[in-house]
């Protein structure tokens, strides 16, 4: 499948497809297109290596549907909430979802609550 020389359409079908499989979305997932990255993190077919590397994401609507997704492991949601807490303008939204998800472990609740309790 040659994704590089697809349409924006076309992207955005193959990543909104729920038969898409992780080998696809892992490429998706490199795409410049937030949105498209976006729908790959919220995808249930994403792998988590995948979530992993959107975790990271510069956009933070990317960031936040890897909260959401309920396949992002605890791993991934720690090394989101380490990413958030280093960026000098996190996300409200990404840090209310990390602190109310139930795979952030609690000493990480507390440092959110120390760090962004205006957030919460």
């Amino acid at each position: 499948m040659d994704i590089i020389n697809m349409t924006w359409s076309e992207k955005i079908k193959l990543a909104r497809n729920p038969s898409t499989p992780g080998e696809v979305l892992l490429e998706l997932a490199k795409d410049e297109d937030s949105l498209i990255r976006a729908r790959v993190a919220s995808h249930l077919n994403t792998f988590e290596n995948t979530l992993l590397y959107l975790a990271t994401d510069i956009n933070n609507g990317v960031r936040h549907k890897v909260t959401l997704n309920p396949k992002s492991s605890s791993k991934v949601i720690v090394t989101l909430f380490e990413a958030e807490k280093n960026l000098t303008n996190p996300s409200i939204l990404v840090i209310e979802d990390l602190y109310y998800n139930n795979k952030l472990p609690y000493i990480a609740k507390i440092i959110i609550e120390t760090l962004f309790r205006d957030f919460i």
